[in-house]
């Protein structure tokens, strides 16, 4: 009985180790999913928001006001938005 409840525990614990193998494995893979994401989620208005702002510069020309980094400002608070609502979104999994 003792070589069969040792044969049990052996079981259970490559079990426990091959689980926590996985989750820790599958943390790095999460890990670089949501900078990668959150890279881009970021970026892309920023960018977007510099094309449009030296779109309108060229317009209408920029006199008192940039254009441009008024439009990056905006991007860059549309990317923070981004991020937070990517990452609350997230938290709910």
């Amino acid at each position: 009985m003792k070589q069969d409840q040792r044969f049990s525990e052996d079981i259970e614990k490559s079990a426990r180790d091959l689980k926590k193998g996985r989750r820790e494995r599958s943390a790095f893979w999460r890990y670089a999913y949501v900078l990668g994401v959150g890279g881009w989620l970021f970026a892309i208005p920023v960018v977007a928001g510099a094309y449009f702002g030296g779109y309108l510069d060229r317009k209408f020309g920029s006199g008192e006001i940039s254009w441009t980094i008024t439009c990056i400002i905006l991007g860059i608070a549309s990317g923070i938005y981004n991020i937070w609502h990517f990452l609350m979104r997230r938290s709910r999994w």
